[in-house]
């Protein structure tokens, strides 16, 4: 055969279909995929390029997209006489229904730091708003954001607010940032020493990033009173 055929990286392992990889048929000691070794035609020797479908060859060229592979005896033995145990069996079914994924770009004396392999944080932070609400609003007395990222972390320098109004005494498109204080947990509050009872229309501009780059951007269009 001149290759295992798309998914299989190998003879062993079939990408992102745990079910079907003689791996993990040869650890739980049974095929798993819903078939039995006489649906699909097969080699009776690895490398021999002769199918046999229910103990018949059969045409090599005509069946080759057909072709499987069979689970022939027992489970695999104990290494070094212990057991394999389930949690090992999840792993590997994981790491194959992940897609056989290898840690090539992973600094392991510094873990916190993101890189560019499996370990990539292609996810943007999230970021809410919370106040001042998009449309109408009775009050404008405080800017209420939550921010959190789970993967590489939030650069904390990144973080910017402007508005394209006066706010405060602070001109239009200055950063705000510097202005918030930790409420909570994920959430930021800035009160305004000068609330804000009448705006026709507004606009605030939060953004932030994570470590790995990722940003995340909310523009808020608004107006206060009536």
């Amino acid at each position: 055969m001149d290759s295992w055929g798309y998914p299989n990286a190998s003879r062993y392992v079939r990408k992102f279909q745990s079910r079907r990889s003689l791996l993990v048929w040869k650890i739980y000691g049974e095929r798993l995929d819903g078939f039995s070794n006489d649906d699909h035609p097969s080699e009776k020797a690895p490398g021999s390029g002769k199918l046999f479908h229910k103990g018949e060859e059969i045409d090599l060229q005509k069946n080759k997209a057909r072709a499987d592979l069979d689970h022939l005896g027992a489970a695999m033995p104990a290494y070094g006489g212990k057991p394999i145990t389930d949690e090992e069996r999840r792993t590997i079914t994981r790491w194959i229904d992940l897609g056989c994924p290898i840690d090539l770009d992973y600094d392991r004396q510094n873990p916190d730091k993101p890189g560019r392999g499996w370990m990539l944080d292609d996810q943007r932070p999230t970021l809410t708003l919370a106040l001042p609400g998009p449309g109408a609003n009775a009050e404008f007395s405080r800017v209420l954001i939550g921010m959190h990222d789970y993967g590489s972390g939030l650069n904390a320098e990144s973080f910017r607010v402007t508005a394209d109004f006066e706010i405060d005494g602070v001109a239009a498109g200055e950063n705000l940032s510097n202005k918030f204080q930790t409420k909570s947990q994920g959430v930021w509050e800035w009160k305004l020493t000068k609330p804000l009872t009448d705006l026709k229309n507004g606009r605030l501009i939060v953004s932030v990033r994570d470590k790995q780059g990722n940003e995340t951007k909310i523009e808020r269009t608004f107006r206060v009173g009536k």
